[in-house]
This record gives structure tokens, sequence and C-alpha cells, in this order.
């Protein structure tokens, strides 16, 4: 299964994925999609989709290879591979099909120009219309689900990091064994600038592998 393998990761992400992000500013490091990319996204997101034999996810896709699963973000719910309770309960369902088969390891990565741009904060600014405690706890509560099933999995994960990774797309990647980003990959967590605690153990984890200054 290792030439299958590294055709997977280097397809998803190092090589082929054409990545360009645009737009970024110094006070809030925005990023905009180069429309040109658009088409070749669509392009992409719908071939991916058209060769699979199971259509059970809405916001990922899920291949059953070789020796492993590979799982890819390719978000319908939410803009730019961004994360909400929807994504995060597929993602999960994945990883607990993955822990209980065959399968040796996960190859985890995205569709697209973007790996993850985070919490989808539109999403969650929606629901706190009605009653902010209920849906804060809420909230919550499925954020902590989302990130304990990367600490709870027993088998290897192999994130293969082909664009951005932002917030909660970047904090759970020291949850996983082996991170993989190609030259297009950049990393950020914004939280002091959007009020924002850190998310997936990152206070813990950040400073063990960067160290305390860092």
């Amino acid at each position: 299964g290792t030439p299958t393998f590294m055709e997977a990761l280097a397809a998803n992400g190092t090589t082929n994925i054409q990545t360009s992000v645009t737009g970024v500013t110094a006070s809030k490091r925005r990023f905009i999609d180069d429309r040109r990319d658009q088409p070749f996204d669509k392009r992409l997101r719908f071939s991916v989709r058209q060769t699979e034999s199971a259509y059970r996810y809405r916001d990922i896709v899920v291949r059953k290879q070789d020796g492993f699963t590979h799982v890819l973000l390719s978000t319908k719910s939410s803009e730019n591979n961004s994360l909400n309770p929807e994504v995060m309960k597929e993602v999960q369902s994945a990883l607990n099909t993955a822990a209980a088969d065959d399968s040796k390891l996960v190859l985890f990565s995205a569709v697209g120009s973007i790996f993850c741009c985070g919490l989808d904060f539109i999403y969650f600014i929606r629901r706190l219309t009605d009653d902010r405690k209920k849906e804060s706890t809420k909230m919550a509560e499925a954020i902590r689900n989302f990130v304990n099933t990367f600490i709870q999995f027993k088998k290897p994960i192999i994130v293969a990091v082909n664009g951005p990774a932002i917030g909660l797309g970047a904090s759970i990647l020291p949850l996983c064994d082996v991170v993989w980003a190609n030259e297009k990959a950049w990393f950020q967590t914004p939280y002091t600038t959007f009020g924002q605690s850190p998310d997936g153990c990152s206070s813990l984890t950040f400073p063990r592998i960067m160290g305390l200054a860092s």
C-alpha cells in the first residue's frame, strides 16, 4: 500500500493542488482566493466526488485505500473548508469508522486551495440570536468532541496541508502524528485578534513544540 499512499499524499498535500491566496492584510490577515483559481477548485471538487462510490457525507470525501483511509475536507455547508458542527460530526464519523476497520492509518487532507479556515464564525454567530447560553454550550461541546476524537484516535493520522491552516485548522495539527505541508501552506492562530481563547489544546501543544518563547 505504500506507493498508493505516497501518490495520494503527493496529489493532495504537496504538489498537484494549485494554491493562490491573495488579499492578506496586515491588520486582519484576511485572505481571499484568487478568482482565477475558482473554476479549477470547482472542477477538482466535482472530479473528486464523482470518483467515489458512496455519497454518505456532505462536507467530506472518504476514500478507503489499500491499507489506509483518506479523509478530505470538501465542505458544502461552509466556505473555505471551515468547521461548523456538521463538518466536525462528519470528520468524527469518518475517524470512528477508520478506528474500527482494518485501516492502518488515516491520511487527512483537503480539496481545493485552502486546507482549513478554522471555525465557521458566521455559522456560530447566527445561532447566538436566541438563547446565547444554550447555544454557546452546544458550540463548546461540538468543538470539545471534535478535538477529543483526534486525541483518542489510536492509529496514526498523517495530515497533508495544501494551503492556509487557520485557527482550529492549525491547532489540531499537533494532535496528529505527521504533518506534511507543501510550499503554499501557511499557518495562523488569530485568537487575540478575534478575542477568542486558544482551542485544540494549542496552549499546551504549541509551547511543547515551539518552546515557551515562541
